[in-house]
């Protein structure tokens, strides 16, 4: 069952990607211009709002990874909304609240990347560079902001002509996954750990695979970690996205390292 909360982003990455503005884009774009509407409509309302058929909407479906259209729908009403980025404190603030919790935001952003400094092991940056640099496939895992840095990690590694592979949702990186080796070099994204509760199937291949597995996080005690060869720690604090600036921060701190090699050696 493909029960997926960010089924949002699948839909959004086909209407970014689709330049030519085919079928599924037509489709993708119409769901999201009514996705706070979809949890009461039938297959047949959706597919006359999309001008096709339902066995159109159903082969779409289907592309997205979902059995049929209540697996996909089902997905949809439990989407993971903006409330979840922030604590209920952001939520219920009034405009006399906000000074304060910009600051205190602030601080923990400042606190993160101090941590993340403190932390900084030039031994372990050599390791895992090392084995970016042999690797025979690089890939990047992760979902959401997780994949912003993911674009932007795989275009410096390919300036350092590095290829890297990246998958915006869950099959794109099941694929990927299974194509890579003991030689491969897996950069796990996963602030809280949500993302080795919700892709176990993936954390599993990685494991049988025995590629080189380097996690980016604030939340390193996880058990379910202990598979990985390196853990870069991005902070503490996450209760308000804090953490999304300091694992920028560590991305570039590790591109750097990298980048050094790569000028000395062109």
């Amino acid at each position: 069952m493909n029960n997926n909360p960010f089924v949002l982003n699948q839909l959004l990455h086909i209407t970014n990607e689709n330049y030519q503005k085919d079928a599924n884009y037509a489709i993708a774009k119409t769901i999201l211009d009514n996705f706070s509407n979809l949890s009461a409509m039938t297959i047949q309302e959706v597919a006359d709002l999309c001008y096709v058929s339902p066995a159109s909407i159903s082969r779409f479906v289907r592309y997205l990874g979902y059995s049929g259209f209540s697996e996909f729908k089902e997905s949809c009403e439990k989407s993971i909304g903006i409330e979840a980025d922030y604590s209920l404190e952001v939520k219920k603030a009034r405009k006399e609240d906000l000074q304060p919790i910009y600051e205190r935001f602030t601080n923990h952003v400042l606190c993160n990347i101090e941590t993340s400094f403190k932390k900084i092991d030039i031994e372990q940056f050599d390791r895992i560079c090392e084995r970016i640099q042999k690797a025979d496939r690089i890939a990047v895992f992760g979902l959401e902001f997780s994949n912003v840095i993911g674009e932007h990690i795989q275009s410096r590694f390919a300036r350092m002509g590095k290829l890297v592979d990246l998958g915006l949702d869950r099959k794109e990186q099941l694929d990927i996954a299974k194509r890579l080796t003991s030689r491969s070099v897996a950069l796990l994204i996963t602030m809280e750990g949500g993302y080795l509760y919700r892709n176990s199937e993936v954390i599993d291949i990685l494991e049988q695979k025995n590629c080189q597995t380097v996690v980016f996080t604030v939340n390193p005690q996880i058990k379910l970690l202990q598979f990985a060869n390196e853990i870069l720690v991005c902070g503490l604090e996450n209760h308000n996205t804090e953490a999304r600036i300091s694992l920028l921060y560590e991305v570039e701190m590790l591109l750097m390292h990298y980048s050094i090699s790569y000028f000395q050696n062109h």
